[in-house]
């Protein structure tokens, strides 16, 4: 069996909105592909799969990390996609309230402009069935 090997994607901070007392929601922007430090594979996803997610813990002028905490260099959490792939550059993540480190600094200390990094994960996906193979009727729960 041959392994796959998914590249690590650059993404900026655009938002963060706390949508529940539990939920807050990650609005993201990918960085292009094609420059010296990142992947020229472009970043894509299918309904259903997830991102590895890290935060490189840059400061950028408007957003200093030296009054905020971090998680440890190798903290990553897993989140899941929550837009549509046809809105990409920007995509959306739903990140659960844990103790986790990643998630608490998400909810609490991510900012815009902030650098992460993501990675697509998961093959349990949606794919629509063709119209033209079936005449009934498809509900899908996810």
């Amino acid at each position: 069996t041959m392994i796959k090997i998914v590249p690590w994607h650059k993404a900026t901070v655009l938002s963060r909105k706390q949508l529940s007392p539990t939920v807050t929601k990650l609005t993201l922007q990918i960085q292009p592909p094609n420059t010296e430090d990142r992947p020229t594979t472009p970043f894509t996803f299918l309904p259903g799969q997830w991102v590895d997610f890290k935060p490189l813990l840059t400061p950028s002028p408007t957003s200093p990390l030296s009054s905020r905490p971090v998680p440890p260099k190798d903290a990553i959490g897993g989140y899941s996609i929550t837009s549509i792939p046809s809105n990409l550059p920007l995509f959306e993540l739903a990140i659960q309230k844990s103790r986790h480190p990643v998630a608490e600094w998400v909810a609490l200390h991510a900012q815009p402009e902030d650098l992460v990094t993501v990675r697509v994960g998961g093959n349990f996906t949606y794919s629509s069935p063709s119209r033209s193979s079936s005449n009934r009727d498809n509900v899908n729960v996810m």
